[in-house]
Parts: C-alpha cells; sequence; structure tokens
C-alpha cells in the first residue's frame, strides 16, 4: 500500500512537473514572438509606414505545368510569399516570391521518362478588389511574373517571363497572433505564365497577416 501510494505521488510530482516546464515553453515562445512583431513594428514605424497597410502571406501553391505537343505535364508544389500595401481601400500592390517544393514524375509521349520541378517565381502586381465584410475580400492580380522549372529528360522551352494574372479571396478569421494582430485565410488561382508552348498555373491556399 505505501508503495501505491509512493508510486502515485511520484507520477503526480512528475505530471506537475512536464505542465509547468510546458507552460513555461510557451510563454518563451509568445514572449519571443511578441518581441519579434515589436521590432517589426518599430521598423516600420522609423521608415513612416506605421499602420500604413503593409501585410505579408505564406502559402502552398499546387501548380500544373504544361508543354504542349509534348506530352508534358506534371504538378510540382511550390511555396509561396506574398508581401503587399494597401495604397487605397480598393488597390494594392504586390511583390511575390516561390520556391519549389516538390517535383512530378511522368512519361512523355514517346516512353521517355521525365521530372517537373518547380524553381523560383518572382513577380510584381497590382490587386484592385472588391471588400465584402471586415477584413474580407475578393481580389484579382494581373501584373509580370519570372517563372523558373527544370524537366529532366527534355530539352525544349522550360521557362519564361510574362504577363500574370488570377482571382481570388480572403477571409478574416477570429484567430489572432501572439501580438493580436487578425490572421486571415486565403486561396486563388493564378496564371504565372503561358508562352512558347508551355503555361505554368496553379492553385494557393494560405494564411496572411497585416503589420
Amino acid at each position: 500500500m505505501h508503495r501505491l501510494i509512493a508510486s502515485a505521488l511520484v507520477l503526480s510530482t512528475s505530471l506537475c512537473a512536464a505542465t509547468a516546464s510546458a507552460q513555461a515553453v510557451q510563454k518563451k515562445a509568445a514572449g519571443g514572438a511578441a518581441k519579434a512583431e515589436k521590432a517589426i513594428d518599430q521598423g516600420l514605424q522609423s521608415q513612416g509606414l506605421k499602420n500604413a497597410g503593409l501585410y505579408g502571406e505564406l502559402g502552398l501553391s499546387l501548380l500544373d505545368y504544361r508543354i504542349s505537343g509534348s506530352g508534358i505535364s506534371g504538378k510540382p508544389v511550390a511555396l509561396r510569399a506574398v508581401v503587399g500595401y494597401d495604397y487605397h481601400p480598393l488597390l494594392a500592390a504586390e511583390g511575390m516570391l516561390g520556391f519549389g517544393l516538390r517535383g512530378f514524375s511522368g512519361t512523355g509521349i514517346y516512353g521517355s521518362p521525365y521530372r517537373v520541378s518547380a524553381g523560383t517565381m518572382i513577380g510584381v502586381y497590382a490587386k484592385p478588389r472588391l471588400i465584402i465584410g471586415e477584413g474580407s475580400e475578393i481580389f484579382a492580380r494581373v501584373g509580370i511574373a519570372s517563372t523558373g522549372a527544370s524537366v529532366g529528360g527534355y530539352t525544349g522551352t522550360d521557362s519564361g517571363a510574362g504577363l500574370s494574372y488570377g482571382v481570388g479571396v480572403k477571409m478574416q478569421t477570429p484567430w489572432r497572433s501572439f501580438g493580436q494582430r487578425p490572421i486571415s485565410v486565403s486561396g486563388d488561382y493564378m496564371s504565372y505564365y503561358s508562352g512558347s508552348g508551355v503555361r505554368f498555373s496553379g492553385i494557393t491556399i494560405g494564411a496572411g497577416m497585416a503589420f
């Protein structure tokens, strides 16, 4: 009986210690994130951009890559970051940067294997939008983008730069960052490049935060 009580006390003490440790780690993480956001605020303020409409988004892009007449198509995956600035309630300007995460393997029309890998995507856009609620909007993008891709087993055109456009929607969520900034979620369809027999497009799901 004494051993059972002693074991229970040891277990209870261990659980309390683990809980306290987890809470301490959570507090440290929250404190670190809050300090980082405060540093961002100070940096923006020093540039005269405090509360001036700067925002950022990070998303996962499911891409569709095709080369006409070759039988080559693939669906690589990329990570996409967007930084925007609200010049007007109905218009923003954005910069986009994307990196390939996962490639796609297939077989061409002549039985030759190939692998499509997304490279770097860089773009600048004008973003007209229609506000549909507090922090929520339907938007379009139009601009210029440079896309890169490598296609193993194929020597034709696989990248380019030109007109890029798309549409999407952004919705405000009840979630907040450590600095109590509202977090939004978004989804969009973009045509990043179309030319020289190459088409590069995709759907992106992401989350963002205003600074």
